[in-house]
C-alpha cells in the first residue's frame, strides 16, 4: 500500500498480484480477504489510467464480497468493504460519463454503509453527496434534491436527538443548501435557489468561513439578478 501512496504503481501492482497468488493459495479464492487485495489492484490500474482492468478487478472484488454476505448478511466489516468496492465501481462509471450504472451501485453502497453504521454516519452522509452528485451529473435533478434533502434532514435531526450540531456538520449544512440551489436553478426555481442560498448563508456566518460566504454571496447576486429579470419579464 505504500508504493501506491509513493504513486510507484508498478511496483504496488507486482506487489498486490504476489499477495494474491498466495492469499488465493493459503485461503482460498473466495476468501473476503481476497477481494480487499483485488479492490487495491483496482486502485493502481485508475492511477494508470487502465479503466477497464480497474474495472475487472473491482467487479471480482463485489463478487467475492456478494459471496461473503450470502452467509453472513450483517457483518459489519464485510458491508462496508463491499460499499467500499461498490463507491470504487461508482467513480469508475462516473468517470466515464455512465451515470445511470454510478447512481445504481452508489446507491446500494448507501444501503450497506447503512446497514453496518446507521443512517447518520458521516461516511453515509458522504457517500449520499456523491449519489446526489451522480444523479445531477446524469440529470436527474428530481433524485439529487432528494438526497441533498435527506442528507439536510439528518445533520438537522442530529439537534432534535439532543445532540449539539457540530461546526462541521454546520459546514456541511451550508455546503449541501448551496448545492440545492444550483439543482433547483436548473428547474428554473429561482425563488427556492434564492431561500437555499440563504439558508446556507445563515450557516456559514456561525462557521466563519470567509471563502464560502464570499462564493455563496456571488451566487446570491447571481440568483437576484435572475429574479429582477423574471419580475421584468412579468410586466
Amino acid at each position: 500500500m505504500s508504493q501506491l501512496l509513493l504513486h510507484k504503481f508498478d511496483d504496488a501492482l507486482l506487489t498486490f498480484r504476489e499477495a494474491l497468488s498466495v492469499r488465493r493459495h493459503s485461503m482460498g479464492q473466495l476468501h473476503p480477504s481476497t477481494a480487499r487485495i483485488y479492490n487495491n489492484i483496482g486502485c493502481v490500474h485508475v492511477e494508470r489510467s487502465e479503466m477497464r482492468e480497474a474495472r475487472r478487478a473491482f467487479e471480482a472484488a463485489l463478487d467475492i464480497q456478494r459471496n461473503a454476505l450470502c452467509f453472513d448478511l450483517n457483518d459489519e466489516n464485510i458491508l462496508l468493504a463491499t460499499a467500499t468496492t461498490l463507491c470504487n465501481l461508482g467513480h469508475l462509471y462516473s468517470y466515464r460519463s455512465m451515470h445511470c450504472k454510478a447512481s445504481l451501485v452508489i446507491d446500494e453502497a448507501v444501503e450497506f454503509q447503512e446497514r453496518a453504521v446507521g443512517k447518520s454516519h458521516p461516511t453515509v452522509l458522504s457517500t449520499m453527496d456523491s449519489l446526489a452528485d451522480s444523479y445531477s451529473k446524469g440529470g436527474d435533478y428530481s433524485q439529487a434534491l432528494r438526497c441533498y434533502k435527506e442528507i439536510v434532514n439528518r445533520l438537522e435531526n442530529r439537534e432534535t436527538d439532543g445532540n449539539d450540531i457540530t461546526t462541521k456538520n454546520q459546514r456541511a449544512l451550508a455546503i449541501t443548501y448551496y448545492k440545492m440551489s444550483r439543482i433547483v436553478r436548473k428547474q428554473n426555481d429561482i425563488d427556492s435557489a434564492f431561500r437555499m442560498l440563504t439558508e446556507s448563508l445563515c450557516y456559514v456566518h456561525v462557521v466563519g468561513s470567509p471563502e464560502l460566504t464570499t462564493r455563496i454571496k456571488e451566487e446570491m447576486g447571481k440568483v437576484k439578478e435572475l429574479l429582477q429579470k423574471t419580475n421584468l419579464d412579468w410586466v
